[in-house]
């Protein structure tokens, strides 16, 4: 009886924690939804002119709930719960003085939703973070979170059972009921292209389907983790995060001065990110194996604002291109100190050819600049960053003129026109104390990761788009998110790890059917309908890379490499770039198949070659099939991993019985192949 009161107790106090936290994100969700919708578009359209961070006239400025707190020259334009005391809604009345807008006054409507606002933070709202100086503070939300978590996870739960607890509670705060788990054919398919970047064969279908055990699932997720193709698909992955895409040229050079051996190394290692980030900035190897990490830094040609705004999402998870000329007009917590606090620390920087190889040399002196704001004052280029750490470094004198020597350097430069025997290292190096500052004590790098990785599998980030994690753009799921970031801190960087606890959840392993209407419930009048996927009800259509697509549709047509190591007449570095031309994108904030792609798919003669019967591929195997509804089940499940439908089934078979000729069975294939079911991860 004793043992049954304490379970029923434990049970009741789950229920209590589960309900005050969707109560929690119930009324942050609405606030900020009635902030989004209703009060920033009006004091963008009317006010935000005369009253933002560069102007800020009266003092004041508007872009967030912080800065109005704090006010102008009259004081804090916002008093929470007090409207009749708050500037900002009673000098929208006729009778005010000053009366605001001074050209377009506010309706009484318009005035009202103001005053609405006011009135709702005064009862969502018992303090705000005005005061911190942390720059998710400065957050346009009108709300602030529990300075309490309202959920501890336990310490002995599974991390992807934390995972799916914190999807659950946000679904039952927005009144959302998840879809089934994908049957095991969807999820072979989804693993495989996640995971090593290509579609599974016939033979490994069937062979995780001969695992009877109840870890099957579990089974494979490890099996391809220790797969030789995992990390050259993460090679294929950050190639693109890290560098972009800029033609067959600049990927020859990349091979050459072994950058794609310097990511497929580290990711086979499982290297620490932390460690591999660290090695990117400061770019002095210190082993053949990492030579690889001086291009990216090597390819910016020596231009420091391009490397700062490289580095910038990677260890921030932000853009800061926009603070180039002013401190961000929108994400007020971006400033321009931190944009050429950054230039700065690689402005001693420089691309040399010395004896040991290419290498990024540094200087001991000079690199002292200022910049100017759109008011033209002037301020120095200190190195200041957007995560708070500042590296104080001594300043010459006014007209005082640096001489550099030998004794500054660890290793000098060499004498004038002579070819270095290695890049030249300061004693006091910026580009080491930026990699410092952003690798050490610095949350923001895990949660930039966690955020780009969970995109990459689940089809959008919590923060969205991803290199955009600023106060603009806050998290579908903030606790969530603030959990694996310390997950992944706490691991030591562990990259395989993370990965491994996301593949494992429900969430991610759900179908991608969305539910019939009749079976999800109805939101609410008073709530906005979350943006497309951010609730992860279901698992989201991710487009293939072009390298997932150029990889799965040489193994679906059973182009193998002929004794030249051709496939169809051409090498798989020119198959690949053929396709990376056409589908350059990764990470699309929104994807839209283009007009080039269709053409592509339709008249390349690249993409035509792949379904020619040759050597045995799969062209030439259906056409030994005895009938057209073999030749249909035997593509369906070659292509798409599944069987056909009934109806299918009978529609592919009375098209391929309507003519005995080849052109028939290549036209099917075509379909197949280039349909959106096959194009996309689901």
């Amino acid at each position: 009886m004793r043992d049954l009161t304490q379970s029923v107790s434990r049970q009741s106090f789950s229920v209590i924690v589960a309900t005050a936290l969707i109560a929690c994100w119930s009324a942050r969700a609405e606030d900020d939804a009635f902030w989004s919708a209703h009060v920033e578009p009006l004091l963008k359209e009317r006010c935000l002119e005369c009253h933002n961070p560069t102007k800020s006239k009266s003092g004041l400025d508007i872009t967030s709930l912080q800065s109005m707190l704090k006010g102008g020259d009259r004081g804090a334009a916002v008093l929470p719960g007090r409207p009749v005391e708050s500037n900002l809604y009673t000098f929208l009345s006729a009778g005010a003085d000053p009366h605001m807008p001074p050209k377009r006054q506010l309706t009484e409507e318009q005035a009202g939703i103001i005053k609405t606002w006011i009135e709702r933070l005064g009862a969502t709202q018992s303090k705000t973070a005005a005061g911190s100086n942390s720059p998710s503070a400065a957050s346009t939300s009108t709300t602030v979170k529990p300075s309490k978590p309202i959920w501890v996870p336990p310490a002995r739960l599974a991390a992807p059972r934390v995972i799916d607890q914190y999807i659950e509670l946000g679904l039952k705060a927005r009144g959302e009921q998840p879809t089934p788990p994908a049957d095991d054919n969807a999820f072979v398919r989804r693993v495989y292209l996640d995971l090593v970047g290509r579609i599974p064969t016939d033979a490994e279908r069937r062979l995780f389907h001969a695992d009877r055990s109840r870890k099957r699932r579990e089974h494979l997720v490890d099996q391809l983790l220790a797969s030789p193709e995992h990390p050259r698909h993460l090679r294929d992955l950050f190639d693109v995060v890290l560098m972009g895409r800029h033609g067959a040229e600049f990927e020859k050079k990349r091979e050459s001065n072994q950058w794609y051996s310097f990511l497929e190394s580290g990711f086979a290692q499982n290297r620490p990110w932390n460690e591999l980030v660290r090695d990117l900035v400061v770019a002095r190897p210190t082993s053949a194996k990492e030579r690889g990490a001086v291009w990216f830094l090597y390819e910016r040609q020596n231009n420091p604002q391009a490397m700062a705004e490289a580095v910038a999402p990677i260890v921030f998870g932000v853009q800061i291109k926009c603070a180039q000329c002013h401190d961000h007009m929108v994400a007020r917590e971006i400033k321009q100190a931190h944009y050429w606090g950054m230039v700065a620390a690689f402005n001693r920087s420089k691309n040399v050819d010395s004896h040991t190889g290419l290498g990024i040399a540094e200087s001991a002196v000079g690199g002292f600049s200022s910049f100017a704001n759109l008011k033209k004052e002037s301020q120095p280029a200190y190195l200041t960053f957007f995560n708070g750490q500042r590296v104080e470094e001594p300043w010459p004198a006014e007209g005082e003129k640096e001489i550099d020597s030998p004794e500054k350097y660890q290793v000098a430069p060499p004498k004038e026109k002579e070819r270095p025997q290695a890049p030249s290292v300061p004693k006091f190096s910026r580009r080491e104390a930026l990699a410092d500052a952003v690798t050490r004590e610095n949350p923001m790098l895990a949660r930039a990761f966690v955020t780009r990785l969970w995109a990459t599998l689940m089809g959008r980030g919590i923060v969205h788009p991803v290199d955009l994690m600023d106060s603009k753009h806050p998290p579908s799921h903030p606790e969530l998110l603030d959990w694996l970031a310390r997950d992944f801190e706490t691991s030591g960087y562990d990259i395989r790890r993370l990965i491994r606890n996301l593949v494992l959840t429900k969430t991610y392993q759900r179908d991608s059917r969305k539910l019939p209407v009749a079976n999800t419930r109805k939101t609410p009048k008073n709530r906005q309908e979350p943006a497309i996927g951010e609730s992860f009800t279901r698992a989201l259509e991710k487009p293939l890379s072009a390298e997932q697509l150029f990889r799965s549709l040489i193994l679906a047509t059973g182009n193998n490499p002929g004794s030249d190591g051709k496939i169809c007449q051409h090498s798989e570095a020119e198959l690949r770039h053929a396709f990376v031309r056409q589908f350059p994108d990764l990470f699309a904030p929104e994807y839209n198949a283009t007009l080039q792609q269709a053409m592509f798919l339709s008249n390349s003669t690249v993409f035509d070659r792949l379904l020619e019967p040759s050597n045995n591929n799969l062209a030439v195997r259906l056409a030994t099939l005895p009938n057209p509804e073999a030749q249909v089940n035997a593509a369906f499940w070659t292509v798409f991993g599944r069987a056909p439908h009934a109806d299918e089934l009978q529609v592919s078979a009375e098209f391929l019985r309507s003519s005995t000729t080849n052109p028939r069975l290549k036209q099917f294939l075509w379909a197949l192949l280039t349909s959106a079911e096959f194009q996309v991860n689901h």
